[in-house]
């Protein structure tokens, strides 16, 4: 019995009409016969169905771009085209790894998990980050929209989205929803990496409508709480599930002359776009600014002229990290060895006697509002006068603040 077989192929742009006649009897094994297209084969299986596979051996060469410092293991001949100068911001976290290892860097302790990383580990888990959205098909200069809040999860993705050679477009949750569409569209961005199961799904019904969205990365939180409507089709990872793709993938990198045979190596320069920032749209839509990396760069060599902090130093982190001077204060104390403690408005009392930081990085109104609060306390305790020479350690109990909303 004759079978005629029609097949219309796609690979790698081509399209082709092929149509088949055989019989299942005259092929007592299997056979194989190529069109006239590169890379391209058929192979017929006998049997009682009929079975034709397609195989394409074109491989598209895969463009790498590199953050040379932090990636210098994995490039070609052992790093031999970089120097120990850092060229792009992902640069500082190979350095710091090398003096401070062991030490603490991060602290995040109202978070599920809690989760405390030293320097170590803080670079292995951007390293990781980073290869696994290369793995689900991030490409240099694409733009990924990160709208989290504070966390050393929303650190390592914004490390990992630069040390790709992507952009990311930074936002926190407090923004409207049809804010954070205008800036993902605006930016052009193609994913969206996002803080917990809760704030995506306020985003889901506009976004799902209005963007073009490729994937979802979830920080926190557990993807079954993702409303089903709004992801159906769409991939979706988790941050663990990012990690260990990534950790897999550089595993086989490294470890695989064929895995780098098909890459084609390149430099991150320092004038390439690191980060785009949006204005808080107080004078109509928000307007992105764009940051190389040697525009943040000149930020963390140079603060060492204001900030003289050393190695076991404690900040306490409050403002929003995408906040270009929050963040910018952050690259530079990991540069120098110090320990970041995520805190809010609403556990800043406590956090200043628990963990008695040297630095809080903060905005004027934050100060204000801290002086008029122990100049009131102090009065009322007849201790105006001490309190003028005290520390602020001796008074920080007293404050209490009701919300958040009291900064912003």
């Amino acid at each position: 019995m004759a079978t005629l077989l029609s097949l219309t192929s796609s690979f790698d742009n081509y399209n082709y009409p092929l149509h088949c006649l055989f019989s299942r009897s005259k092929f007592p094994c299997p056979i194989t016969f190529s069109p006239k297209l590169p890379g391209i084969r058929f192979r017929f299986s006998p049997g009682s169905k009929s079975r034709v596979f397609c195989e394409s051996k074109t491989k598209e060469e895969q463009i790498r771009r590199c953050s040379p410092l932090l990636e210098e293991t994995s490039l070609p001949c052992n790093g031999a085209l970089v120097s120990d100068e850092w060229k792009v911001v992902p640069d500082i976290w190979r350095s710091s790894a090398e003096k401070f290892g062991d030490r603490v860097a991060v602290v995040d302790p109202y978070h599920d998990p809690p989760s405390t990383m030293t320097y170590k580990q803080l670079e292995q888990e951007i390293l990781d980050f980073s290869e696994g959205l290369r793995v689900i098909g991030v490409k240099p200069e694409e733009k990924i929209a990160l709208f989290a809040d504070n966390s050393c999860r929303w650190l390592v993705a914004d490390q990992g989205i630069m040390a790709t050679g992507a952009v990311n477009v930074v936002r926190g949750s407090r923004s409207a929803v049809e804010e954070l569409l205008h800036i993902y569209n605006h930016s052009e961005s193609v994913g969206l990496v996002v803080d917990n199961p809760d704030f995506f799904n306020n985003l889901a019904g506009t976004f799902c409508s209005k963007a073009t969205v490729r994937f979802i990365v979830l920080l926190w939180g557990d993807k079954s709480c993702l409303a089903g409507d709004a992801t159906q089709g769409l991939p979706v990872f988790s941050y663990k599930e990012i990690i260990e793709l990534g950790r897999e993938s550089r595993a086989a990198h490294i470890n695989s002359h064929d895995a780098r045979k098909g890459c084609k190596y390149e430099i991150i320069d320092s004038e390439d776009i690191a980060t785009i920032v949006y204005t808080s749209g107080t004078t109509g839509n928000p307007k992105g600014v764009m940051l190389t990396h040697k525009n943040l760069l000149h930020q963390i060599e140079n603060l060492w002229d204001v900030v003289p902090t050393k190695a076991g130093d404690r900040f306490l982190s409050m403002l929003p990290s995408w906040h270009a001077y929050e963040r910018a204060c952050e690259y530079f104390i990991f540069t120098g060895g110090a320990e970041q403690v995520y805190t809010t408005v609403r556990n800043l009392k406590d956090d200043l006697k628990n963990y008695q930081p040297q630095y809080l990085i903060s905005v004027p109104l934050v100060y204000e509002t801290l002086y008029r609060l122990f100049i009131f306390v102090a009065a009322n305790l007849g201790q105006l006068d001490s309190f003028k020479h005290s520390h602020l350690k001796g008074t920080q109990t007293m404050l209490n603040w009701d919300s958040e909303a009291d900064f912003y």
